[in-house]
């Protein structure tokens, strides 16, 4: 019986028959988890499950991203999930490494909120751009048209496209619709919400009541002067934290060289990164380690956005 019971297992657990095992297992986890992914939101899913996995995931990233002030969407949720589960596929067909598959379970973690943070940075910076071209052709107008709301009109009308004003022209309605100029001007610095805007929309509230004076627009002209002044160094230190994050990723590349040039030195028959379990173990801690210093390297190298 014994021996009955070890051939079973020989049987079972030989090359062919265990690689044929664990793709049984490869496609069905894959049908399962993109099937789930595919019906999160959807509904009647929901009204069934009262809210699976998937569903609370997504619910959570949508929630971070809102509080970031970043538009998202489920499908942009479903689309990062599916390249992960697609990542870490394409790795376990490539090496045969089963724990290299948990880098889609890294991934599904990391990716969206990288892509958060690195939209809000985007967002914040061209907000800070928009902003201070608009305040400077705002600038420009005000002495020839002596109204703020007749000076909002000519700029609004130079955006053709409306990419750069689409927040100014929120304000000018609300102007339009008879609040006075500190509630639109207070409407405008929530919308925007960089705090060295405060200063320069005290002084547009302040210039409004008391007349476009010389004096006035002299005091405004040096606050959009203080809001360029930081765009400047804004722009300076994103691009030095560009470079910092391309030698960031220089070295990763070549820390991953050290196991490639053992493989190859390696005198056995097999690869003992591929094929042994002390090669795998080592090979999933590179990747979960290389992941864990992009997470890392993208929040000490970025610009942190909240302090402007």
């Amino acid at each position: 019986m014994a021996s009955m019971i070890n051939q079973v297992l020989t049987l079972i657990l030989s090359p062919a028959h265990t690689a044929l095992i664990c793709a049984l297992l490869l496609s069905g986890w894959l049908g399962v988890a993109l099937t789930a992914i595919l019906k999160a939101g959807h509904p009647a899913t929901q009204a069934k499950t009262g809210g699976s996995y998937w569903e609370k995931e997504e619910k959570r990233i949508r929630s971070q991203a809102a509080q970031a002030g970043v538009d998202w969407g489920s499908k942009e949720t479903k689309a990062i999930w599916i390249l992960s589960i697609a990542t870490a596929s394409g790795l376990y067909m490539l090496t045969g490494n089963l724990m290299l598959f948990g880098v889609g379970w890294l991934l599904l973690l990391v990716l969206p909120r990288l892509v958060i943070n690195s939209r809000k940075h985007t967002q914040r910076i061209e907000a800070l751009t928009s902003l201070t071209d608009s305040l400077r052709q705002l600038l420009a107008r005000l002495p020839d048209q002596g109204s703020l709301i007749r000076a909002m009109e000519m700029v609004i009308e130079g955006d053709s496209r409306g990419e750069k004003t689409h927040i100014l022209r929120q304000v000018l309605e609300e102007l339009r619709l008879g609040s006075n100029t500190r509630d639109a001007i207070g409407l405008w610095q929530k919308k925007v919400g960089l705090k060295k805007f405060d200063c320069v929309a005290e002084t547009l509230i302040q210039a409004n009541m008391d007349g476009w004076t010389s004096e006035a627009l002299n005091a405004l002209d040096k606050s959009v002067q203080g809001l360029e002044g930081d765009l400047k160094a804004v722009l300076i230190v994103a691009q030095k934290a560009a470079s910092r994050r391309r030698q960031l990723f220089y070295t990763l590349a070549v820390s991953w060289s050290f196991p490639l040039i053992l493989s190859m030195m390696n005198t056995g028959q097999e690869n003992i990164f591929l094929y042994s379990l002390p090669g795998k173990i080592l090979i999933f801690s590179y990747v979960a380690i290389s992941l864990f210093v992009i997470v890392k390297g993208q929040e000490y190298l970025s610009l942190n956005v909240e302090e402007l």
